[in-house]
């Protein structure tokens, strides 16, 4: 814009000109009131205000303007220019509204001076009220421009809108911004901590002494703030004259002429507090200026409120994938310490803190130990062993089975001292980690002042905990069962030994008997029998252990086997078992080789299948047939191997029990086969093949039944 300017030859004109305008000011004013008021841009706003309210303001406007004009290099004038345009811009918040109405006074001035100054020319009387217009247009357009520089640094603080510029730097800028805006020596915005009834530093702008970001002020040493929060209104402190030597102290040693101290309020709750302080300024705050800050305090309320929820909802989402990744990361752990180390370091990704430990529960001895920590004093927190269950936070919240925030620690009257630790101001998280029958441990987060933990961090911390608990139930219930398992295969390993032992001398004693030929025969039947009950004790001590030799897991290497051979053995073993049951074999076999990829357990499938046949047959004799072809599945080629037993029916609902080690497999209905079935079956999937029973005769199971075995054949 091109200043217009008046000759030094026109000043006489020029003074005349000012001269006739405050002569008028009330004339102009009416005219330039209802001018206004007729106008198509008049706000909604305006037309709720009465009209002596709105003539006031214009009256206001007007005395700056004439001031200015009387005396441009004038400080007092300038600050009542920019006083007067943020009242007006208070009501329109228009740029264009106010530039058209300074154009309709400039229009009821020139009407003015041109009826009293009838001899001044036109061109002369214009141009000095253009003047006088475009300082006031010039400072409007000015004021609008840092006020947008406000707003700007708020919304580019809003979530998406500037992914480069952080909200520290949006507060910043917004703190410079609004001192430019007020004409004031300084700007902070604070965050106030209702827990520990201190207000924390965002960000701060001042001409002399500042506020470093992130500084804490106690809510007593800030007495206008304090009376902001409780009343939940904007405090304005102040004195009518202005003058700077009556300052007032606000913060510590920061004291200032005028001072506006505005809530920023969401709901009920107060969220911080908005302070503008100034000491250079002749003129007070007006109303309209407190109104200003009032409602800047709200938007700065708003954008804080709305970045809160976005960074909850981004640490939400953040906190699902990292769940999801500890969940897998646990699933594959059994061992406690680890579980710990996990679930430790992955809930630090999401929820930062200075310190964080692991503690656990000793029920039975009353006594609480760390098992996990990081931090500083890790190695000292890690040393304090052996403290009462009851004892401290950890106790307190183990006890109470519910998760705190607790804002200080050393306040706190349950705060226990850790040796070597310094005692510090520091803020605590504690969650508990409960089992299905009582609590684990708790898990204890630490943040030095003045960070502070959120609703959020503790949600995210009781999901973390609820995964520890049942990873750490897992992996105790694996050990228990582990423990189990080992001391059942160790009693089994020393009972078969022991038997064995007893067994073994037993069955010498008899063939020696049996050798002798004074006997009496109803002695040597006797003899007999007994001998054979002995050795079906030492074929169910083998069973037994080959068992065992299957829950040691699957084979290292399996190799070429000759399954005819196999066969060919067990049935030599088992026509050695004595004379009291005749077992008759009828053996259909390939003449082609025969060979699987097995073990050295190969034999075993079929002696433990024959020796299950005959020890549980009650007729004296019975018939096996045995046959094996080439069968093709699941793209594979197995020997098919069938033993059949016709003088044996198997009812269709019990067959799926006979291969398994159940109570019911060992009962008459469903052969009562046990544990040597069982035995040949886990041989079988051993080499990933399959075994089942069927009918010699599809659909009628009285007919006899068929034991099949699917073996992989070797190529």
């Amino acid at each position: 814009m091109v200043e217009r300017t008046l000759s030094a030859s026109s000043s006489l004109e020029h003074k005349k000109i000012i001269e006739v305008l405050k002569a008028n000011a009330g004339r102009i004013i009416e005219t330039w009131s209802h001018e206004s008021s007729k106008s198509a841009f008049l706000k909604g706003a305006d037309l709720n205000v009465p009209e002596e309210v709105r003539v006031e303001r214009l009256r206001v406007f007007y005395q700056a303007l004439m001031a200015k004009a009387d005396n441009p290099t004038s400080k007092t004038a300038q600050e009542m220019l920019r006083s007067a345009i943020r009242a007006e811009h208070a009501r329109s918040s228009s740029l264009s509204g106010m530039v058209k109405k300074q154009n309709l006074l400039r229009d009821s001035m020139l009407y003015v001076v041109e009826h009293d100054l009838p001899d001044l020319s036109r061109a002369t009387a214009k141009m000095a009220l253009d003047a006088i217009i475009d300082r006031g247009i010039e400072a409007t357009a000015a004021t609008m421009e840092e006020y947008g520089e406000m707003r700007g640094a708020l919304s580019r603080s809003l979530p998406g809108e500037d992914e480069t510029f952080s909200l520290d730097q949006a507060l910043a800028r917004f703190c410079r911004s609004a001192m430019d805006y007020f004409d004031c020596d300084f700007v902070a915005l604070f965050r106030y901590d209702p827990d520990m009834r201190d207000l924390v530093c965002q960000a701060c702008s001042a001409k002399g002494l500042a506020l470093t970001k992130d500084s804490t002020v106690l809510l007593e040493s800030f007495p206008a703030a304090a009376q902001a929060i409780a009343q939940r209104k904007t405090i304005y402190v102040g004195d009518a004259t202005g003058e700077p030597s009556k300052k007032r102290k606000i913060i510590g040693r920061l004291a200032f002429a005028h001072t506006i101290c505005a809530p920023m309020t969401r709901g009920e709750q107060v969220a911080g507090v908005l302070m503008i302080g100034d000491s250079s300024k002749t003129m007070q705050f007006t109303p309209d200026e407190v109104g200003l800050a009032e409602d800047l305090s709200r938007q700065v309320s708003r954008v804080l409120e709305n970045s809160e929820l976005f960074k909850a909802l981004n640490i939400r989402s953040r906190a699902q994938k990292v769940l999801i990744d500890t969940a897998a990361s646990l699933q594959q752990e059994i061992e406690s310490e680890e579980i710990y180390r996990i679930v430790a370091t992955r809930l630090s990704e999401l929820v930062h803190c200075n310190e964080l430990a692991f503690y656990v529960f000793d029920w039975r001895k009353n006594v609480c130990n760390p098992v996990y920590a990081t931090g500083a004093y890790a190695a000292e927190t890690m040393a304090d062993r052996d403290f009462s269950a009851d004892a401290g936070v950890v106790g307190y919240v183990g006890k109470s089975r519910k998760a705190e925030i607790i804002p200080d620690v050393e306040e706190d009257p349950r705060g226990e001292y850790i040796p070597g630790t310094p005692k510090t101001h520091t803020r605590m998280l504690a969650v508990p980690v409960i089992g299905q029958k009582e609590v684990i441990g708790v898990i204890e987060l630490l943040r030095y002042a003045p960070e502070k933990f959120s609703r959020e961090d503790l949600e995210i911390a009781i999901l973390f905990a609820n995964h520890a608990s049942v990873a750490l139930e897992n992996a105790k219930l694996f050990n228990e069962l582990t423990s189990v398992r080992d001391q059942i295969e160790l009693h089994m390993d020393l009972l078969t030994h022991d038997i064995a032992n007893y067994a073994t001398p037993i069955m010498a004693y008899f063939e020696t008997l049996k050798k002798r030929r004074d006997l009496d025969p109803q002695v040597a039947s006797v003899v007999e029998r007994t001998s054979q009950q002995a050795e079906s004790i030492m074929r169910l001590i083998e069973m037994v252990r080959t068992i065992s030799r299957l829950r040691e897991g699957p084979p290292k290497l399996l190799k070429k086997m000759d399954l005819r051979k196999a066969i060919e053995s067990a049935i030599d073993d088992v026509k050695l078992f004595g004379d009291s049951k005749a077992v008759g074999f009828e053996v259909s076999l390939p003449e082609d080789a025969m060979l699987v990829s097995a073990d050295e357990l190969l034999r075993d499938i079929f002696v433990n299948l024959f020796y299950s046949i005959a020890l549980t047959e009650q007729k004296e004799t019975t018939r096996l047939l045995i046959s094996a072809e080439e069968r093709k599945e699941r793209k594979m080629v197995f020997w098919w191997v069938k033993v059949a037993q016709p003088s044996r029916a198997i009812p269709p609902n019990l067959k799926g029990d006979v291969l398994r080690m159940v109570k019911i497999s060992k009962s008459e209905l469903a052969g009562g086969f046990g544990i040597g079935m069982a035995a040949a079956k886990g041989i079988i999937d051993r080499y990933s093949g399959s075994m089942w029973v069927g009918d010699i005769v599809p659909g009628d199971y009285t007919k006899g039944c068929v034991f099949n075995m699917l073996l992989p054949k070797a190529l």
